[in-house]
């Protein structure tokens, strides 16, 4: 006589020990991620420290830290608050900062191309 149940045991703990596997992989991720943003976090305190300490010394020596022209943050205000995202895409409720990852998304995911309208610029026939 077969024993069918002893049959469905061992794979129910392979399904069981994968997903225990899955789980304790995403639970280590996001420890790790969590760790990283605490460096990154650090990282930015002790570089405004420096630039702090910096602004206040050189001007004892005759220099001056001056931002440089036209040099924008990218991704992150000053203070570490992120940029506000206005742009929506048009097919779905995602939101973007800057139109470039705005027209990415939208021929990634929706498959739609982004064209380029040239004004003035007409098709020219080949001379016969």
């Amino acid at each position: 006589m077969y024993d069918w149940g002893s049959h469905s045991t061992p794979r129910r703990n392979k399904t069981t020990a994968m997903a225990d596997t899955l789980l304790l992989s995403m639970k280590r991720l996001a420890r790790e991620k969590l760790g990283l943003k605490h460096k990154g976090q650090l990282v930015a305190q002790t570089e405004r420290r420096l630039v702090e300490n910096l602004r206040r010394v050189l001007p004892t020596i005759g220099y001056r830290l001056v931002p440089l022209p036209g040099v924008h943050l990218t991704g992150a205000t000053a203070n570490g608050a992120r940029r506000v995202k206005r742009l929506q895409c048009p097919k779905c409720d995602r939101r973007f900062a800057h139109p470039l990852p705005l027209a990415r998304h939208l021929s990634a995911t929706h498959g739609v191309k982004k064209t380029a309208h040239k004004r003035g610029r007409k098709a020219r026939k080949k001379p016969a």
